[in-house]
């Protein structure tokens, strides 16, 4: 019998076989809740995205997923994991142009460098009228070319260093690349191998990039590490960034999860709400004998199920906008906003679900106790009131 009471006031609360203004009040909560979890959502998807795209920005064109410092061939035929190896030399040289300079890193590559995974991540702008010249060619970014005021089919000197000697050099800034991430962009040069190799006369630092899945990072860097390669990640090769996307993504996990706390602690006006409306019916079933438990879960359920409901709409519409957030980024980008010149917006769209459950479960469990809490008012409600008029 309890349980068809319980059941019986549920639905009524509900809005079933119930007034209009019930169920316009439910619809209003399910409605701010779910506007509320989809913004959560929506934010640690864009955070995450964001910072995942840079990560992948510096892994494949800043030092790879996996560096192998050797000088020697490296055989790895045996790791079908590993989706791409490059020998690559670098070195570290000041730019000049008639109108300012820059310290940069010049990377040497082979042709074989920008393939299908690296070509995913740049975008090539190649010159209009390609120039006859014996001068060595260089890929620099629009961004530095800014910076250098200069055009494509433009002359600067390079002043390369090493550890071990200095050498400059006369090139040709022919074509200008793009890879949607100015940090990055500011600095990263490429040239062709043999230019480095021939002035630096076989001295160069080389090194061995690898390309796997991240998944495989781990796995790759420690069996290569058994076999006595000297090894490191692209999270140790730029440590600085990968700790600041770390933390970014955490501190903005942090805020999430506050949010969701606060929006957990509101949902008990649901349920004092509701309490307040039915004071005099509440009256009325314990001047019936209801025990203080069965109304108790009676409202208690009535609200755990609206929350219930709005998160997961609310995480459905937060995934649904975050999965097309693509042509908005694409528009924001066209515009060349200045405090958006330091932003990635051109990244593919990860889903966190771990993050997303923590910050639902942490909704969901907030909401539980909040509304107990709120609920302790049934038992102040005395039988007699419901002979009280307002």
């Amino acid at each position: 019998m309890s349980h068809k009471l319980v059941r019986m006031i549920v639905l009524r609360k509900l809005g079933f076989q119930s007034s209009r203004a019930a169920k316009k009040r439910i619809l209003f909560n399910i409605l701010l809740i779910s506007l509320v979890v989809s913004a959560l959502v929506f934010a640690q998807v864009f955070v995450v995205s964001m910072s995942r795209g840079i990560a992948d920005k510096y892994a494949l064109l800043g030092n790879g997923h996996i560096q192998v410092h050797m000088e020697d061939d490296l055989f790895i035929s045996d790791m079908t994991n590993v989706l791409d190896v490059q020998k690559v030399a670098q070195t570290f040289a000041l730019i000049y142009s008639p109108q300012a300079n820059k310290m940069i890193r010049l990377k040497g590559v082979g042709e074989g460098y920008f393939n299908e995974l690296r070509s995913s991540a740049i975008r090539f702008i190649e010159p209009v009228v390609k120039q006859e010249t014996t001068l060595p060619k260089i890929l620099l970014s629009t961004t530095l070319a800014q910076e250098l005021d200069i055009v494509q089919g433009d002359r600067v000197a390079l002043m390369l260093v090493n550890n071990r000697s200095i050498r400059p050099q006369l090139c040709i800034a022919e074509t200008f690349y793009d890879s949607g991430y100015q940090e990055l962009d500011a600095s990263l040069v490429f040239c062709d191998f043999e230019l480095v190799h021939r002035l630096f006369a076989g001295q160069e630092e080389t090194y061995f990039e690898l390309l796997v899945d991240y998944a495989d990072i781990e796995t790759v860097k420690l069996s290569l590490r058994q076999k006595g390669y000297p090894v490191t990640s692209w999270d140790e090769e730029n440590y600085a960034v990968a700790t600041n996307l770390h933390t970014s993504r955490q501190a903005v996990l942090g805020v999430m999860i506050a949010v969701a706390i606060l929006c957990g602690y509101f949902i008990s006006e649901l349920s004092r709400e509701l309490i307040e409306d039915d004071k005099h019916k509440i009256a009325m079933l314990r001047l019936l004998g209801a025990r203080h438990t069965l109304i108790k879960s009676s409202y208690l359920t009535t609200v755990m199920i609206v929350t219930l409901i709005a998160i997961l709409s609310g995480t459905l519409l937060g995934i649904l906008l975050a999965n097309n957030l693509s042509p908005l980024l694409s528009y924001v980008a066209r515009q060349s906003i200045p405090a958006l010149a330091y932003y990635l917006l051109d990244f593919t769209v990860v889903i966190p679900y771990a993050d997303i459950l923590t910050i639902v479960s942490v909704l969901f469990g907030v909401s539980f106790f909040s509304v107990q809490w709120s609920l302790r008012r049934v038992v102040s409600i005395a039988p007699l009131m419901c002979t009280h008029f307002d």
